[in-house]
């Protein structure tokens, strides 16, 4: 038999470990308890957490949707453009505000659909579009027609429709999209444009006709007072005195100058009218002026030289020699007296264009006036000094402006002057692979 003692300890011992247990297990119970609920607070904040995002999310895509739908309607009513689609599974026709806005609609006051369109398309054009409509479903092709509609009101408006099948995955038509544009302004617009240009053919024409009757009419008459001073010169030979000689010779230069200054009117109008544009030399063009002004060279003794290769282009013949006739010819006339006129053609490669350039060492041009002289009856000198009817130049530059070039008188140190023009090169042939 143990103690009392010894056995009150054990008790007391049984006693100890058993409360032990009992607070452990209380402990696990607790802790675990108070983890599921720590876990149910995180469980729920995180599942709020996304709820909020999710709010945030729709109410940004819901914002962007509006922000996107103002910006089309904003677009389509700038362009006078509307959009609408119709599901051909289900029928249903849906129409943006543009839309509804170009066929005098209202939004909601109406059921969109072919019938309703149709109803709006004006009679004579309901054949054309119901044809198109049914292309565009029948064979999933799209189509582009013009057509009239009605408003409401009554007022006519011009559209230009366009239609094309949306497919599934499969290939299958599922949507008919369609926009319309109300073209009324910019056909009128057309319509005016196109008559103006009739018009200006029309006028042009004329011009030009009376432009040749004119030089014709003109000329002949001066052609028999010329005649006529010559025959009395020569019936009153010996009779006449100083004076009665000096008016003959201003009768004789008038009707010189007025029968060139005809001739180079005719010319400058008929610049790009009678052309007939093909590759061109433009070394030959300028060798064919050289030999047009021999005489002119020979009388002053004047050197013409050449620095670079002169390119092909496209252009006029005829036109090309007129420009270096005009060019070269002003170089030998407006001359210093005491030395001979040297004058240099160059040729220089500038990428997309040639610039050709008629340099001189003559009285120069004075830069105030470097925009002056190639305007039409312009002079800058008497004619007493230096004859010409003021023409050329401009001829020269209407020559260049045809093809699509520039000149202009560059400066320059020293004396002379400095004419150059720029001529678009000819575009390289493409050669097709096959």
């Amino acid at each position: 038999m143990l103690p009392a003692a010894l056995m009150g300890w054990v008790v007391w011992g049984v006693i100890l470990s058993g409360t032990l247990v009992v607070i452990g297990l209380a402990t696990v119970l607790v802790g675990a308890l108070l983890g599921l609920w720590v876990g149910q607070g995180l469980r729920r904040r995180m599942e709020a957490s996304i709820a909020a995002r999710a709010e945030r999310l729709e109410a940004a895509y819901e914002d962007a949707v509006r922000r996107g739908r103002t910006l089309l309607s904003n677009a389509e009513r700038v362009a006078q453009l509307g959009s609408g689609e119709r599901d051909l599974r289900t029928g249903l026709s849906v129409w943006s505000d543009g839309f509804h806005a170009i066929l005098g609609l209202e939004p909601g006051q109406c059921e969109p659909s072919p019938n309703l369109l149709l109803d709006c398309v004006h009679p004579a054009d309901r054949a054309l579009v119901q044809a198109a409509m049914d292309d565009v479903v029948r064979e999933g092709r799209r189509t582009d027609e013009y057509f009239r509609v009605i408003r409401p009101d009554g007022e006519i408006r011009i559209l230009h429709g366009r239609a094309d099948v949306g497919r599934d995955e499969h290939g299958g038509s599922v949507r008919l999209d369609a926009t319309i544009q109300d073209v009324t302004e910019r056909k009128r617009l057309e319509d005016e444009l196109d008559g103006l240009i009739r018009e200006l053919w029309r006028s042009n024409e004329e011009l030009e006709q009376f432009a040749y009757v004119a030089s014709h009419d003109l000329r002949q008459p001066l052609r028999v007072v010329g005649s006529y001073v010559s025959l009395m010169e020569e019936e009153l030979q010996g009779n006449l005195n100083g004076d009665a000689l000096e008016y003959m010779t201003f009768v004789r230069d008038g009707v010189r100058r007025m029968d060139r200054l005809i001739t180079d009117l005719l010319t400058y109008s008929r610049v790009g009218r009678t052309s007939t544009d093909q590759p061109v030399s433009m070394g030959k063009a300028a060798e064919a002026a050289v030999t047009d002004l021999q005489f002119e060279i020979e009388d002053s003794g004047a050197s013409v030289k050449t620095v670079g290769e002169p390119p092909m282009v496209l252009g006029d013949e005829s036109e090309m020699e007129r420009l270096f006739q005009n060019l070269i010819g002003n170089a030998i006339k407006y001359r210093r007296p005491d030395q001979p006129p040297q004058v240099m053609v160059g040729y220089e490669d500038q990428g997309e264009l040639w610039r050709v350039s008629v340099s001189d060492n003559g009285i120069g041009i004075p830069p105030e006036h470097a925009e002056r002289v190639f305007g039409i009856f312009q002079r800058l000198h008497a004619r007493n000094e230096f004859e010409g009817t003021g023409v050329g130049l401009a001829i020269a530059k209407k020559i260049v402006e045809r093809h699509g070039g520039t000149i202009k008188v560059e400066p320059r140190e020293g004396n002379g002057t400095t004419l150059a023009f720029t001529w678009p090169k000819m575009r390289e042939p493409v050669e097709m692979v096959s």
